[in-house]
This record gives structure tokens, C-alpha cells and sequence, in this order.
């Protein structure tokens, strides 16, 4: 007798699983954005209450009736302030959080609200956290003088902070910030430097956090010195500790002076166009150049070099730090860039030298690793073929065919069956198996800067501004 036949099923496809999970995790991200941002909206209208209402913590008779029995107590000079810190001490220990949290939270809310709409809009909407909503607020003391670009500001980094990292929507609201104000650079740098100071906070277990607060450019540098040295410690040096630990240990070695006998000594690029270092050269420089950029003529990629002062990869830098660096250095290298677009034309040849130059051109023109949203510094990256250098389609050794990719993503490039394309602006799309692409958040935001900037009219280029 036969035995009774059975259906066998069908194989389910891995990517469709696959790309289900990846869209029950979406979703359920989307939903914590939205209870994200509306509990900051609970915090702040709780704190509002309590300060319109401050009989409710605060009595003129300490022995007199309850408050909440219904009898309206007259309010104290100063209540109101003494209500809110009562009830941001009893947010903080319902919520477990922090006074300071709490009242982050809520000044968070209360803020983007009135000033930022399409931001908080967006949050609230669960397409953006709260995080990301932090830091585009947090440049807009920078627009004291020009409030009517802030709606400007608003829609455009509403839009740019759906794809962006929130450390990349920080750098870049802080670049197009700068670029839409009045307030020069260095005035906001030299207020920022007067602010410099060392902190110490402890933690458990006998740990500590050291914070100082310097200028860019030697923070840099000593970032770069402790991770060249780490990375170029032998075994035994490293003795079975972590890159991170190495890294901890070298910088508490410089702080007490027992460091090392020898740090690696790195470099930190520093561009300054001509006509910042003499005013006089500012009409043969850069005439025209906003407006030709402003209508979408120019199609180089990179760096726009001409414009401002840059540490490459990190941002803008005030014209008197850059000047005083160049004049520290005593020697420079000469770059040529178009007059309009600012992108890298060459290079002077008297200080090339094969690899380190082709380095050194790639850092200049990208500044950071060329994969979407990663910020990494290209100073830092290794330098891969897109075209493989081995192979059938053996790709050659220049720079049309290199692109700085920092270590991880450059691993996951020849590693995985996760896809690299270049795109004509130069960056680097990734495609997953389950067919999952990357987008550029930063297309076009140039464009459309210049754009506003032209609408704006123009800045004085002498004081008083």
C-alpha cells in the first residue's frame, strides 16, 4: 500500500524575509520617533503648566491649605521658577531621567515648535529623531541677525535629516548655518575660543571623562597623532589591548607627560583660497563665482576650495585661525582650482611625489570617505580601486580610479555581496541583497544654498558689516 503523498512547500525567498524584517524594524523606529517626540511635547507643556500654575507646588503658607483642594493661592514673586524646578524633579524621578534631561527634553519641544515647524513636524511624524531635531536647533542663535532665513533653514534641513546620520545633519546644519547668516567665522571662533576650558566628570568604578574644549584644528591634530600611534604599535606594545584602550592610554600619557617615546607624527590639511589672505586679491579671485554655481552650471564634484577657509573633511575654519596656521606651517603647497566650481585642477608639481601625492589630492578633493553618510576622514581611509587592480578589468593606479574609503566600509567592499557604485558626483551608492539602496543626502544642497544666498542679497566684505 502506498503511503499518502505529501505537499512539499515552497521555498521562501530569503531576500522577501529579509526585507520583512528590515521593515518591521523601520516600523517600529518610525513608531519610537513619534512617541519620542511627543513625549518631549508632554514634558514641555507639563513644565509650562507648572510655571502658568505654580500654586500647585508652591504655597504662600507653607501650614496653609492644599492647593489642590480647589482654593487659589495668591502666587510669590519667583514662583513660577520654583514650580518648574519642582516639576522637572518629578518628571525626572517618574521618568527616571535627569533634571538636566528633563529639561533638555522640553526646551527640545517647546522651541522647535514655534521655530523649527517642519522639523517638528517631521519628528512627530516619526521620520526623524529627536537627536536630529538637537542638532539642526541647535544653530540657530547663529541667525540673530538674519531671522528671516530660519524658515529657509527649517524646510531645507527638514529635508536633508531624513537621510542623513544625526552627527552628519549636525555638521551639515553647522555648514549651511554659516553659509545663510552674516556672522562671519572668525567672529563666532573668536567667542568660541574664549570659552576654551578643561573639564573633569566621574563616573563609576573609578573612571573619569576628561573634556576640553580647544580649536579645532589641535583637536584634530592630537586625534590624528593618538590613532597614527596606536595603529602603528607592534603587538607587543599593544600588549592585548583594544584600538579603543590604546587610544584612551596614549592620550592620558600625554596629559600626565609619560608618553611614548615616539607619536606618529600626522598631518592635518588646511586649504585658504588667495583672496583670504589679501583682501586686495578678491576682485581677480572670485568674481561671478556664486552666481554661475547658483544656476547648476558647474558639473565638478568635491570640494569647493575657493570658497572658504576648510579643514577638508571637517568644515569651515575662520579666516585669522587659517592665516596664523599658514603662517605656523611657514610653507605650503600650491593648488589650482577651476575659478567657478572651486574643484581641484592640479596640483603643484614641485613637492609630488607618486603615492603621497595621489593621497593627498584625494583627501583635498573629498575630505571624508565617499560612501554615502559616513563622515570618517579621508586623511584617515584607505585608498581602493574601483576598478580592481587585479582581474580581468584591471583597473590602473590613478586618480580617476581611486576613491578614499574608510577601513570598515572598504572591507565590506570586497567581503560582502553588498554592491558599490559611483555615481557621476563621485560618491559611492551601496545596494544590499534585498535590494535596499543608499541615497546621497547631500545632492543638490549646494545648489540650493547658493540659491538662497543669492535671494538674501549680498554681504558687506568690509566692517562694519
Amino acid at each position: 500500500m502506498e503511503a499518502p503523498s505529501q505537499t512539499v512547500p515552497e521555498r521562501i525567498d530569503d531576500a522577501f524575509v529579509l526585507r520583512s524584517l528590515f521593515s518591521d524594524a523601520e516600523a517600529e523606529q518610525y513608531a519610537a520617533n513619534r512617541r519620542e517626540a511627543r513625549r518631549c511635547e508632554a514634558l514641555a507643556d507639563v513644565l509650562e503648566y507648572a510655571r502658568r500654575h505654580p500654586e500647585l507646588y508652591v504655597s504662600a503658607d507653607p501650614d496653609g491649605p492644599d492647593p489642590l483642594a480647589g482654593r487659589a493661592i495668591p502666587p510669590l514673586g519667583g514662583d513660577a521658577e520654583l514650580a518648574t524646578r519642582c516639576a522637572v524633579a518629578e518628571a525626572g524621578s517618574r521618568l527616571n531621567f535627569t533634571e538636566h534631561q528633563v529639561r533638555s527634553l522640553a526646551s527640545t519641544a517647546q522651541h522647535a515648535r514655534t521655530r523649527l515647524p517642519l522639523t517638528w513636524h517631521a519628528a512627530r511624524e516619526g521620520l526623524l529623531t529627536v537627536a536630529h531635531v538637537e542638532a539642526i536647533l541647535g544653530q540657530l542663535p547663529v541667525f540673530g541677525t538674519r531671522p528671516e532665513l530660519v524658515g529657509e533653514f527649517d524646510r531645507l534641513l527638514s529635508e536633508v535629516a531624513l537621510h542623513a546620520t544625526v552627527g552628519a545633519t549636525r555638521h551639515k546644519a553647522r555648514d549651511v548655518a554659516d553659509r545663510l547668516t552674516s556672522r562671519t567665522r572668525t567672529q563666532r571662533h573668536a567667542e568660541a575660543f574664549a570659552r576654551r576650558r578643561v573639564e573633569v566628570e566621574d563616573v563609576a568604578d573609578g573612571m573619569a571623562w576628561v573634556h576640553a574644549l580647544v580649536s579645532a584644528e589641535r583637536a584634530h591634530a592630537t586625534d590624528r597623532g593618538i590613532t597614527a600611534t596606536a595603529k602603528n604599535m607592534t603587538t607587543d606594545e599593544r600588549d592585548g589591548r583594544t584600538h579603543a584602550q590604546l587610544r584612551a592610554d596614549l592620550f592620558a600619557d600625554l596629559l600626565t607627560g609619560v608618553g611614548p617615546d615616539r607619536m606618529v607624527t600626522t598631518k592635518v590639511f588646511v586649504t585658504i583660497p588667495l583672496d583670504r589672505l589679501s583682501p586686495a586679491a578678491r576682485t581677480s579671485v572670485r568674481s561671478g563665482t556664486s552666481a554661475a554655481t547658483s544656476t547648476g552650471t558647474s558639473t565638478g564634484t568635491g570640494l569647493d576650495l575657493n570658497r572658504d577657509c576648510l579643514i577638508p573633511g571637517e568644515g569651515r575654519i575662520d579666516d585669522a585661525t587659517a592665516r596664523q596656521l599658514l603662517l605656523d606651517a611657514g610653507a605650503f603647497t600650491r593648488v589650482i582650482t577651476d575659478p567657478v566650481s572651486g574643484v581641484i585642477l592640479d596640483m603643484d608639481r614641485r613637492s609630488r611625489r607618486a603615492t603621497r601625492a595621489q593621497r593627498d589630492w584625494l583627501v583635498l578633493r573629498h575630505g571624508t570617505c565617499l560612501r554615502d553618510g559616513c563622515t570618517r576622514l579621508a586623511i584617515d581611509a584607505d585608498i581602493d580601486h574601483h576598478c580592481a587592480y587585479h582581474g580581468r578589468g584591471r583597473g590602473a593606479t590613478d586618480i580617476d580610479n581611486l576613491d578614499p574609503l574608510c577601513d570598515p566600509d572598504h572591507a565590506m567592499k570586497d567581503t560582502t555581496r553588498i554592491r558599490h557604485r559611483r555615481r557621476d558626483d563621485g560618491t559611492i551608492e551601496r545596494e544590499f541583497p534585498t535590494g535596499h539602496r543608499t541615497a546621497n543626502p547631500f545632492a543638490g544642497i549646494e545648489e540650493r544654498v547658493r540659491a538662497l544666498l543669492d535671494r538674501a542679497g549680498p554681504y558687506p566684505d568690509d566692517p562694519p558689516f
